[in-house]
């Protein structure tokens, strides 16, 4: 446990601005926690649910494909069903039918990675700041004492550097979980746009039946 008392220590000697330090890593971890929450509400089985809405589609089953979209947790359900609702409705063109309901989505899509990104610049400016300021202190102290023992000057730099240190232990972190969580969200975009250029496919094809017939 040795480990935490030195962690414990560091972040005294840090000084003040170890606070805002700690606030930011609080607030990143808690913005994560909140994406992760997200993502896994609107992950689904991207397979299983392609296989299910084409054979709807190639039966001409759009009732059978609206239940299935209200049946799907998240976005894609939501998008799909709305989208394939209103083509029940009347509506022709799926990017139409669905564009208000995305932008919708898009809100909630990047609700919290700004603030996650503004997390990922703060910190090491932080510590930053913390450093000079530290610096500007040590050299001060100096000066009044009139110290010409470098140890003086070794022990404030290395308290000032703490701040440094903590910065980018906070912001490194943040910024991995920042590509995690853009590509499990293109992810997630991805298998939206393959479903949309399904049905579209599929009204094309209806289309096309129906100018036949006539």
């Amino acid at each position: 446990m040795s480990w935490i008392a030195n962690t414990i220590d560091m972040c005294v000697k840090g000084g003040i601005f170890m606070i805002p330090l700690g606030v930011v890593a609080l607030i990143a971890i808690a913005l994560f926690i909140e994406r992760l929450i997200y993502l896994r509400r609107n992950k689904i089985n991207g397979d299983k649910f392609h296989f299910e809405l084409r054979s709807a589609l190639k039966d001409n089953s759009l009732d059978q494909a609206i239940i299935l979209a209200a049946r799907t947790k998240g976005m894609i359900g939501r998008v799909i069903g709305e989208g394939l609702q209103r083509i029940k409705d009347g509506e022709s063109d799926i990017e139409a039918a669905t564009e208000k309901v995305i932008l919708s989505e898009m809100v909630s899509i990047e609700k919290s990675r700004g603030w996650l990104v503004n997390m990922s610049q703060i910190a090491p400016l932080l510590g930053i700041l913390g450093t000079v300021w530290g610096l500007v202190v040590a050299f001060i102290a100096i000066e009044r004492t009139a110290a010409t023992d470098p140890r003086n000057l070794a022990s404030g730099i290395y308290q000032a550097l703490i701040t440094t240190v903590a910065g980018l232990l906070i912001a490194i972190p943040v910024l991995i979980a920042l590509e995690y969580i853009r590509k499990e969200t293109n992810q997630i975009l991805h298998l939206l746009d393959i479903y949309l250029a399904e049905i579209k496919e599929w009204l094309g094809r209806r289309g096309r039946a129906v100018s036949n017939h006539g």
